[in-house]
């Protein structure tokens, strides 16, 4: 990654050096770039937000005086992100101009786009505040300044209507150089992992003995991140009495993720979220560590197919595999 380049890139868009999965240093701790609204070279992360099921309203539209021209509503997950860049002579103009080309070139189609006084009264600080989207991040890092404030929107979908994105680029105050905020919604039904029950320590043993693997899906974890949720304790705490019913069990526990972005990341991510649990079945459980291995299959055996929004939740999971002794 590094310091924003312009070499060689025709008609100063940047495009090309927007990435997805590569962490750029002082990222904040446990944050990470949505898989398909991928960040700009040279840019870093200095908020996240993140929320299992909400619904986003995305304006598409100019804030009229007393509500926006139009608007796109959708639920599911909710991410929120706001960056800061390395280089500060980056130009508002540059970044939105390389956000439109990056997206659609992934196949968003691109659903209003402007800036300024298009946008609103105060030169798009208006359009800015009440659209909502970007409240937690500019009350954390990222205010919009008070002269020169350059306020640019883009409001985009990808091709399958999955994921809904609004996206700022500004000027912001006690910053050097533009801030880039996003509000991103992928699409997913409220109880798609609510239909997952919780599996007992005998179900799972069950599992074990007649399919020599069980599929845990209430272990969850924060968006890109290898960071267990709390509400994932249960399902832990059922792998320990199992453990500690059968004390000769050895286990492998594998993390599995869907398709979505680069390979050798997912592979990484899943290995990573693997070795989380078994961590917390140490500390929190005190399972031997010599009982439990940690391995990552990354995309490669889905259980069902990764084209819809609800397969690719079954396919996000952690397995537990009978390990010989």
């Amino acid at each position: 990654m590094g310091k924003w380049r312009s070499a060689g890139i025709c008609g100063g868009l940047l495009a090309a050096v927007l990435t997805t999965g590569s962490a750029v240093a002082a990222d904040i701790e446990g944050s990470g770039d949505h898989p398909q609204v991928p960040r700009l070279a040279g840019s870093y992360i200095v908020f996240q937000d993140q929320s299992d099921f909400d619904r986003l309203t995305v304006p598409t539209g100019a804030w009229t005086g007393d509500a926006f021209e139009a608007v796109e509503r959708l639920e599911g997950e909710v991410l929120r992100l706001s960056y800061n860049f390395q280089d500060p002579s980056v130009t508002t103009l540059r970044v939105k101009r390389s956000y439109v080309q990056a997206l659609e070139e992934r196949g968003f189609e691109i659903l209003f786009t402007g800036s300024e006084e298009a946008l609103s009264g105060g030169a798009g600080r208006t359009f800015f505040q009440e659209s909502g989207l970007f409240e937690r991040g500019a009350r954390d890092c990222c205010r919009v300044a008070n002269r020169d404030r350059q306020v640019r929107y883009i409001a985009a979908r990808s091709g399958n209507g999955d994921v809904l994105a609004g996206i700022a680029v500004f000027n912001a105050r006690r910053v050097d150089g533009p801030a880039v905020s996003k509000a991103i919604v992928t699409a997913q039904a409220m109880d798609d992992t609510m239909d997952h029950q919780p599996l007992t320590a005998g179900e799972m043993e069950t599992g074990l003995m007649e399919d020599g693997r069980v599929a845990v899906q209430n272990i969850l974890f924060q968006v890109n991140s290898a960071e267990i949720l709390p509400e994932s304790a249960e399902a832990l705490a059922t792998i320990a009495e199992l453990m500690q019913d059968q004390s000769s069990m050895e286990l492998l526990v594998v993390g599995h993720t869907d398709n979505t972005g680069d390979f050798d990341y997912n592979v990484s991510l899943s290995l990573q979220r693997a070795q989380s649990v078994v961590n917390w079945l140490e500390s929190e459980h005190g399972i031997h560590g010599d009982r439990l291995q940690a391995a990552g299959a990354g995309m490669m055996a889905p259980v069902t197919t990764n084209r819809t929004e609800e397969g690719r939740a079954q396919n996000r999971r952690v397995e537990l595999v009978e390990r010989g002794g």
